[in-house]
């Protein structure tokens, strides 16, 4: 199948005239590339979503103070957006895929601002929820479309660089979003700040995509797996739903017919996306993307760590305003881990091609000891350690993109950048569900939840030794 087409006259885009893309004949000399100016758009662009997930944990606290929300409906404000955006953000790569990423992105920032200021001016618990619910939909166009647009855009070294920024461009957003949650919730502008500052910002990147980001798509549009969306954010919701709201509400029967039914829906899942594939449709889930060895090890790999990653965030977050913690002081205790990451990103990059798995091997062991020692000294003594836990996952969490789309084919470059995202956002949905439900469910469940993590790591870090190239006989 042919590559991806990288239309031409769009401002930004190679070869396109009044713009700052290669010329022809610099396309002629080598490996393909996006401007830099693209590239840093992109990234700005997916920044947005990302920082919105992880904002929301430093202002639970005052989110709950102000509307009166119960523990559980703060688990709600978290995984409701997550859910939504695992639902649909592969679907959102078809699309991309068939009708132009770039302009599927652009919808997705502006519905994305639309939606921050509806959360805004929520007035209730439910009307949140309700408002993080359909702001996960225009999250989940914005992220698949600028992964699949650095896969198309780029070739050879100057792919994998790109995606090596996307990674490390996510998880310093993700440390950085604590910072910038606790300095707004924490003045006198509230929690509602930290949804209405994503309108300026987002209108800044839309000035660098509509300028500089080209627009991609498949040589064909494929039909949309509309069946797949509904069992894959069935089977979420019956999974998250009922551990986000079981403890507060008694466990009833609901809740255990729920946890019931996700197997069946997630078994029927997958039966009809091997039919799908058999038919010779291009199902939400392409099980033959599993056969790329990479991708099977590394989502396998993936899914833990950003379950533990999300569960960490929310329950630190969380116990800390317990303790009594302002949400700046909540943020500036992670800053130790926003600059541990951000070293790790940047070293990363070079190690990888030296060492290869063993840089994430590395890592998850890092991060392991680090949630061990946080379990023995609590939130309180914790800042110098989650330093070291940011140098952990940040030796994992770029490299593992990476990876995963390493032998992904360019022309499917939005299934498979969909499919990670999927991975990614169930993760972290799940994360602040279920490590948080374990969490509030014990007396020690700060201590309880990071040997948890810490165990978790330890068998991300196995996972990670099967992602060294075999060996030949």
């Amino acid at each position: 199948m042919s590559a991806d087409t990288i239309v031409p006259g769009i401002p930004g885009a190679p070869g396109a005239s009044g713009g700052p893309a290669s010329t022809a004949a610099d396309q002629l000399s080598g490996p393909r590339r996006m401007h830099p100016f693209g590239l840093a758009a992109a990234l700005a662009a997916v920044t947005v979503p990302i920082m919105s997930f992880f904002t929301v944990n430093v202002a639970l606290g005052s989110i709950g103070s102000d509307l009166g929300a119960s523990p559980a409906v703060l688990q709600l404000v978290v995984a409701a957006y997550g859910v939504v955006y695992a639902s649909l953000v592969a679907m959102s790569g078809r699309l991309g895929d068939g009708l132009g990423r770039k302009r599927l992105l652009i919808l997705g920032l502006l519905v994305f601002a639309l939606t921050s200021l509806l959360c805004s001016f929520a007035q209730s618990p439910t009307e949140l929820v309700g408002a993080r619910f359909v702001q996960g939909i225009s999250a989940a166009l914005v992220a698949p479309q600028v992964l699949a647009t650095l896969h198309a855009a780029n070739e050879g070294p100057h792919r994998m660089r790109a995606i090596a920024w996307f990674g490390a461009t996510g998880g310093i957003a993700t440390s950085l979003a604590f910072l910038l949650g606790g300095a707004l919730s924490g003045s006198d502008l509230g929690w509602r700040a930290v949804f209405w500052i994503n309108v300026p910002i987002t209108a800044l990147v839309l000035v660098g995509v509509l300028r500089f980001v080209p627009e991609t798509k498949a040589p064909t549009r494929s039909a949309l797996d509309v069946p797949g969306v509904v069992l894959l954010g069935t089977a979420l919701t019956l999974l998250v739903l009922p551990l986000t709201e079981g403890r507060a509400t008694g466990w009833p029967a609901w809740t255990w017919i729920c946890l019931a039914l996700v197997v069946p829906v997630f078994v029927a899942l997958m039966l009809w996306q091997v039919r799908l594939e058999r038919r010779g449709g291009v199902p939400l889930v392409p099980l033959s993307l599993f056969r790329f060895r990479s991708v099977a090890v590394g989502l396998l790999a993936s899914l833990p760590f950003y379950v533990a990653f999300g569960g960490f965030m929310f329950v630190y977050g969380y116990a800390a305003q317990v303790e009594g913690d302002s949400p700046l002081r909540i943020g500036v205790s992670l800053l130790p881990m926003s600059v541990g990451f951000i070293l790790a990103s940047l070293v990363a990059g070079r190690l990888v091609p030296r060492y290869g798995a063993s840089v994430l091997t590395a890592g998850s062991l890092l991060a392991a000891a680090a949630f061990v020692v946080l379990a023995r000294v609590g939130v309180d003594d914790a800042t110098p350690v989650v330093g070291v836990l940011g140098l952990g996952l940040g030796l994992v969490w770029s490299p593992l993109m990476g990876i995963v789309l390493s032998q992904v084919p360019g022309h499917i470059a939005g299934l498979g950048s969909g499919l990670l995202v999927t991975t990614m956002q169930a993760g972290l949905g799940l994360g602040s569900a279920v490590v948080g439900a374990i969490y509030l469910s014990r007396a020690d469940g700060f201590a309880t939840t990071a040997y948890l993590l810490g165990g978790a790591l330890v068998v991300i870090a196995v996972l990670t030794r099967l992602l060294e190239p075999r060996r030949a006989r």
